[in-house]
C-alpha cells in the first residue's frame, strides 16, 4: 500500500514515521525544500525523543518531497496540515483547503482522504463536497503529546475514526493500516463526522478545565496560606479523578490546548450557544500569568530596575525545543520591559537555539538594543550574580542540581510550575535559610 502524507511538521513527522515503521511506503510532502533537504539526509526537523533513531531505521520506506504530484497512485492520503487560530480565535482552515485543491488534479478519485489534522464541526463535509463526493474521506484526529509522541503513537488510549460508508473495499485498507493496533485490543471508536471532530476539542478543553479549576483553587489557598501541593494530592485519591493535569501552575499552553479552548468557544457561538464553564476556562487562563507576575512585581515594589533575574525554563514543557504559545513570551517581556537584567536557561539546548532567534527578532522589533538579556547554557552559569529565580518549566532536573552554591541576592524564588517540594526538602530548605533564600513563592 502507498501512503502519502502532507506536510512533514512535528506530530505529522512522527506520521510519516511511525507508519514507515509498519512497513508501508511512505510519500511525505512538504513545501519548504530546506526542511525535505534535512529529512532526506535522515536529521529530523523538530526535537522528538527517539525520533532520529526510528528515522534511521525506517529510511528506505520512506520518500521526502516537495512535489505534490507524487500523491498520484497513492492508496491513501493523510492530510497533517496547521489548523492555527486567528485573531478571534476561530480555527484557520486555509492550510487544510489548500492541502485538497493541490492535491485533486492529482487524484484519480478512488483513494482514501484521512483527515488527522484537528478541525472543526462540517470540516471533513466540506472536504467531501470540495472533492466531488468521490472520495472516502475520514475523520481520523490525533491524541499525541510532544516529547510522548513516538510513544503515544504506537500504544494510544483509543483511535477514533469514522467511516461514511460500509464499502468492504475501503474498511480493508483501512484494517490493513491500523491492524497492528486491532492487534494489540486498542479501543476503536468508530463515529460519525461531527462526532469525531468534536471529541478532540471537548478531550483538550476538558484537561484545560482540570489546570484551570486547580489554579483557581491555588488563588484561595494563597489567600489563607493553604497547601495547594496538598489539596492537590487528596484529589488525586479520590479513584473518580486522575492526578494528571491537575497540577497548579501558571497555566496551560502549548500548541493545542490554548487555539483547542478558543475555537471550541467560537463553534459554541457559530451555532448561537454560550458555554460559560469553557469561556471562563480561556479568561482564567489568559490572567493566570498576570497573577504570577503580580507575585514578582509586588515583591519588588514594582521596582525591577537593574534587578538580574534569573529565568528557568524557556519551552513549552520540558524535553522539547517548542516555543509556541509558550508562556514564558509574556513573562520575560514584562521583566524586561520593568528593565530587569535577565539570565535564561534551558536544559534543552535546541530550546535555547530557538529562543535567541526569538528575542534576536523582540529586540530588533522593539528597537531596543538597551534590553539585557544574557542566554546561558550551563546551570552553573547562572549562580553568579543573581538576584532572584523565577522557575518557567517543571524540569525535573532542576531537582538535581546542587542548590547549596545558589547566591540568591534578594532571597527569593518565584517557582511558577510549582516543582520545588517544601515537604520533602525541609532540611535542604533550612539549608537555603542559611543561604539567604527566605522563602518560595508558589501559585
Amino acid at each position: 500500500m502507498k501512503i502519502s502524507i502532507i506536510w512533514t511538521w512535528y506530530i505529522w513527522l512522527i506520521q510519516a514515521v511511525w507508519l514507515s515503521k509498519l512497513d508501508f511506503n511512505i510519500t511525505a510532502i512538504d513545501i519548504f525544500q530546506d526542511k525535505i533537504d534535512k529529512l532526506k539526509s535522515w536529521f529530523p526537523t523538530i526535537y522528538e525523543n527517539g525520533l532520529e533513531e526510528l528515522l534511521q531505521e525506517t529510511h528506505k520506506n520512506i520518500n521526502f518531497t516537495t512535489n505534490i504530484k507524487e500523491v498520484s497512485e497513492s492508496d491513501m492520503i493523510f492530510i497533517c496540515v496547521w489548523t492555527p487560530q486567528d485573531d478571534n480565535g476561530k480555527t484557520d482552515l486555509g492550510y487544510v483547503f489548500w492541502a485538497i485543491n493541490d492535491i485533486k488534479p492529482y487524484l484519480n478519485w478512488n483513494e482514501i482522504i484521512v483527515i488527522k489534522s484537528t478541525v472543526p464541526i462540517w470540516t471533513n463535509a466540506k472536504i467531501f463536497e470540495m472533492l466531488c463526493w468521490k472520495n472516502e474521506v475520514v475523520s481520523n484526529p490525533e491524541f499525541l503529546r510532544e516529547w510522548f509522541a513516538i510513544k503515544d503513537f504506537f500504544s494510544p488510549d483509543r483511535i477514533v475514526l469514522w467511516l461514511k460508508q460500509e464499502n468492504k473495499k475501503i474498511i480493508k485498507k483501512i484494517n490493513e493500516v491500523y491492524n497492528f493496533f486491532i492487534k494489540k485490543n486498542i479501543p476503536i471508536i468508530i463515529t460519525d463526522w461531527q462526532t469525531a471532530e468534536l471529541i478532540k476539542y471537548a478531550a483538550n478543553s476538558f484537561l484545560a478545565t482540570k489546570i484551570t479549576f486547580i489554579n483557581e483553587i491555588a488563588r484561595l489557598s494563597d489567600k489563607v496560606w493553604a497547601n495547594i501541593k496538598d489539596i492537590s494530592l487528596a484529589i488525586w485519591m479520590d479513584k473518580r479523578i486522575w492526578k494528571q493535569f491537575l497540577n497548579a501552575w501558571i497555566g496551560y499552553w502549548g500548541s493545542c490546548f490554548p487555539k483547542d479552548v478558543k475555537s471550541l468557544i467560537n463553534q459554541f457561538k457559530e451555532h448561537n450557544l454560550t458555554w460559560e464553564i469553557i469561556t471562563k476556562v480561556d479568561e482564567t487562563n489568559s490572567s493566570q500569568v498576570e497573577y504570577f507576575l503580580d507575585k514578582i512585581f509586588t515583591y519588588y515594589n514594582n521596582s525591577l530596575h537593574g534587578k538580574n533575574i534569573w529565568v528557568l525554563g524557556v519551552a513549552f514543557k520540558p524535553e522539547t525545543d517548542d516555543l509556541r504559545e509558550s508562556k514564558w513570551i509574556e513573562i520575560i517581556k514584562k521583566l524586561l520591559y520593568a528593565w530587569a537584567k535577565l539570565k535564561i536557561f534551558d536544559y534543552n539546548k535546541k530550546a535555547l537555539i530557538n529562543f535567541k532567534k526569538y528575542i534576536d527578532w523582540v529586540l530588533v522589533s522593539n528597537s531596543r538594543w538597551f534590553f539585557e538579556v544574557d542566554i546561558v547554557s550551563n546551570f552553573n552559569d547562572l549562580l553568579k550574580n543573581t538576584d532572584s529565580l523565577v522557575i518557567t518549566l517543571e524540569d525535573k532536573n532542576i531537582l538535581k542540581e546542587n542548590f547549596w552554591n545558589l547566591k540568591l541576592k534578594d532571597n527569593i524564588i518565584f517557582d511558577g510550575k510549582n516543582i520545588l517540594e517544601k515537604r520533602k526538602l525541609k532540611i535542604f530548605e533550612w539549608n537555603m535559610l542559611e543561604l539567604g533564600v527566605k522563602s518560595c513563592f508558589k501559585i
